[in-house]
């Protein structure tokens, strides 16, 4: 009777759902003992078992463990690919619907490492978190998995989920110490961008605006400005601080008169700004040109 339990769960375990009976996955598998390869089509998988055709179109069927490959390499899908060029290509919304169907077909490999059900949800909230629709990657993270992960940058940026929902409930003091937390970190340009611009804002938010410049300064230019769109909300914000400051707009009013003052804060900020605007204008202004009263700040570039 125990014997027949067990594999009743196994092939339970082994057998997908009703609905994804045509599902596979094409995989390169290597054997341990001779290294030796093989193109298998994983038709289902869990932890421990995977269960897989030798031929395409073959009807039978091989259950294994993991344990007895070297290495089980699933190669990438055409669908997969072609949204992460949707990705690539800045087209964050369709990039989005197209990761969700994936994922959604390759739910019977998600518990394999690196599986592309797993890999497709996670570009999915990165497009939800480049789109600054905060309420979709927080739904998507509440289910979201991630043992099958194993890349540093995607397991740290799930840790910046985190940053990212204090900021899509307000919790600007939550964020300051959450981002504050990143400041001696080694981080690639993209993540340091994120910690930086999420910084400004809560510094920004909490009424401390010259500090949330040179955060907003620091998220613009991390990434080299691949980043794009963090550069671009990062350049307007802090140019919308420079425009508020009072100081600025005397030396604003005072620029070439005999009550000019070079050596006032106002002055300096003032070509703080003016530097800044015409960094923006030019390597971060596409489809985005500054307004009006902010490409005014060109105006008043040191001489």
């Amino acid at each position: 009777m125990k014997y027949l339990i067990l594999s009743l769960l196994l092939v339970t375990a082994l057998s997908p759902p009703a609905h994804s009976q045509a599902f596979e996955a094409e995989a390169i598998i290597s054997k341990p003992e001779d290294g030796g390869t093989f193109r298998a089509w994983i038709i289902a998988a869990s932890k421990t078992q995977i269960r897989y055709k030798t031929t395409k179109v073959s009807m039978d069927f091989i259950d294994a463990k993991t344990s007895d490959f070297a290495t089980i390499f699933l190669v990438e899908p055409p669908d997969y690919s072609a949204a992460i060029d949707l990705y690539e290509g800045r087209k964050y919304k369709e990039a989005q619907e197209a990761f969700a169907a994936v994922k959604e077909r390759c739910k019977p490999m998600a518990a394999m490492p690196d599986n592309f059900h797993t890999l497709a949800t996670f570009h999915e909230m990165e497009c939800f978190r480049h789109l600054g629709d905060y309420e979709g990657l927080a739904t998507v993270l509440k289910t979201f998995l991630k043992e099958p992960l194993s890349r540093e940058s995607q397991l740290r940026q799930l840790d910046l989920y985190i940053m990212w929902d204090a900021v899509r409930v307000l919790a600007w003091d939550r964020v300051l110490i959450i981002a504050s937390e990143r400041d001696e970190e080694v981080l690639p340009g993209y993540q340091r961008a994120q910690v930086a611009y999420c910084k400004a804002l809560a510094l920004d938010n909490l009424k401390r605006g010259r500090e949330a410049v040179i955060e907003y300064s620091i998220s613009m230019t991390a990434d080299s400005g691949s980043s794009e769109i963090l550069a671009q909300q990062s350049g307007l914000k802090a140019l919308g601080i420079y425009h508020k400051d009072p100081e600025v707009q005397v030396a604003i009013r005072n620029w070439g008169t005999d009550d000019e003052n070079k050596n006032s804060p106002g002055y300096t900020r003032l070509t703080e700004a003016a530097a800044m605007s015409v960094f923006y204008e030019k390597f971060l202004s596409l489809g985005k040109p500054l307004p009006t009263e902010l490409k005014d700040f060109t105006k008043y570039v040191a001489p």
